[in-house]
């Protein structure tokens, strides 16, 4: 792991840490560092909440805890935090 993959794991975890369930907060970690496209994420919590609200829900908690905890170093992460919040503003329509 290089220094930059492992100061994107700490970020990711730092801005997931508490979120429950597990496995979402798990499924956000994997977002943010890179590992699961945003649009693949929403998709597999939705599977896991099965509720559109607390799939909501999940992304604003990372989005204000990106805002609120993030540092000068993690502007891929919040990069990644936009993307995710960008597609549950304004879904991709389907063609």
């Amino acid at each position: 792991m290089t220094k930059r993959e492992g100061n994107e794991q700490a970020a990711a975890e730092r801005l997931t840490s508490g979120i429950h369930p597990e496995p979402a907060r798990l499924v956000l970690e994997r977002c943010l560092t890179g590992d699961l496209p945003p649009s693949l994420a929403l998709r597999e919590l939705f599977e896991l909440t099965e509720e559109p609200e607390r799939v909501r829900s999940l992304v604003d908690q990372v989005t204000d805890r990106a805002a609120a905890l993030s540092r000068a170093g993690d502007r891929l992460l919040q990069d990644r935090v936009d993307e995710l919040t960008q597609l549950v503003v304004e879904p991709e329509k389907p063609y």
